[in-house]
Order: C-alpha cells, then sequence, then structure tokens
C-alpha cells in the first residue's frame, strides 16, 4: 500500500519545482542584457546580413540597420521579461554562488578563440607544443583540455582578468620546466572564423592576448 504523501513531501516537491523553474530560465538563451554596440560585433554582422538575404528571397524587404534595429527592441524587451523574473532571487543567487550569469547556447560563435602555448629556443623559432583540439600539440592536455580550466580564461574579452594572466605566468612557467631547451614561452589564442556552409574558407588566424614568459 502506497504511503499518503504528507505537507513536508509537498513543500519539497514544490522547492524543486521552483528551482528547476528558476535555474531553467537563468541558463535558458534570453539575453541579460542587450547593448546597440552588440550589433555591431562581427558575428552579428555577419548575421543580420544572412537573415537580409534569407528574408529578401522570401519577399520581405529589410536593411541590415532596420533589422538590428528591431532585434535590438525585441533583445531588451526578453531582457527585461528575464530580469523581472529573476529579479527576487538575486540575493540567493549571491548567498549560494549558484547563479548563472549567461545564457547557454545563446548563440554560434562564429570567430572561436584557440589556446594555444608556444615554446622557442634562444636561437629558433616559436613551436606549438599545445593547442586546444589539436592532437598533434597535445602537451598537458589532460589538464588544459579540462573543463575548470576553461572558467579562468576567455579569449572573448577585450581585456583578460587577472585570473588569466596567473593563468598565463603558471602555464609558461611549467611549459619551461618541461622543455629544457626553450628560452621562452608564450601563452596566448589564435581567433578564426568558421564560414558558413557554401562559402569559401577564411584563412585569417589573429592572434590574441599573447603573453610571453622567459627563463
Amino acid at each position: 500500500m502506497t504511503e499518503a504523501l504528507g505537507p513536508r513531501d509537498h513543500v519539497r516537491a514544490a522547492l524543486i519545482a521552483l528551482a528547476l523553474v528558476v535555474y531553467g530560465v537563468a541558463a535558458s538563451p534570453l539575453p541579460k542584457t542587450v547593448k546597440r554596440s552588440h550589433f555591431e560585433q562581427p558575428i552579428a554582422i555577419e548575421e543580420l546580413d544572412r537573415w537580409v538575404g534569407i528574408l529578401g528571397r522570401i519577399g520581405v524587404a529589410t536593411t541590415r540597420a532596420e533589422l538590428s534595429g528591431r532585434a535590438y527592441e525585441a533583445g531588451r524587451a526578453l531582457a527585461d521579461v528575464r530580469g523581472a523574473l529573476l529579479g527576487p532571487f538575486k540575493g540567493w543567487f549571491r548567498v549560494s554562488g549558484t547563479g548563472q550569469g549567461w545564457g547557454l547556447f545563446t548563440y554560434p560563435d562564429s570567430y572561436p578563440y584557440q589556446l594555444v602555448i608556444e615554446v622557442r629556443p634562444a636561437a629558433g623559432d616559436w613551436r606549438p607544443v599545445y593547442a586546444a583540439l589539436d592532437p598533434d600539440a597535445a602537451w598537458r592536455r589532460d589538464q588544459l583540455a579540462y573543463r575548470r580550466v576553461r572558467g579562468v580564461y576567455d579569449g572573448n574579452t577585450r581585456k583578460p582578468g587577472a585570473s588569466y594572466e596567473n593563468f598565463a605566468d603558471r602555464i609558461g612557467r611549467l611549459a619551461l620546466a618541461d622543455f629544457p631547451d626553450a628560452a621562452e614561452a608564450r601563452v596566448g589564442f589564435i581567433r578564426t572564423h568558421s564560414t558558413m556552409p557554401g562559402r569559401p574558407r577564411d584563412p585569417e588566424r589573429l592572434p590574441q592576448h599573447q603573453r610571453t614568459v622567459a627563463r
């Protein structure tokens, strides 16, 4: 015979349901903030131009400026909804340390950053020893590919914080210790561009946030 649920069970179920809703909204691809400058990023320009073409082919004439304006207004409205829903729980997020600062899978990043670590002898060229997702440059891959390490650095930021500076210095010194012939080690990112299917490959590889450590 099944035991009847008591008030305590109902309270527990309600709290679990509330947590699922709150954290579901926090992790949903709703924008936290929307600025007009967001639509000036390379990925945004590329996506706006793509949709201008798609809409034009079905008879909806628009321009990048008009479409970005509509997207900005819609994004602001969605950000306001997200803020209104999560506002009452800001204190809990802060105390518990369980806040979600960004929506998951908000948009695909067509300008991904690859973490690259290189070494160079006193008289020679730079040689990559680690490059993310590159099996031929896999030095300390088990450590550097670990998901918690990913939170230390962010290639998309314009100005990395102290955590990245400390990370680059530490990894650079480990590289010098593991490669005795190296006089210098360099930690940084390479920004690439993933093009849409059917478009030519973009060969650009742009170095970003490089930090050099000397022996």
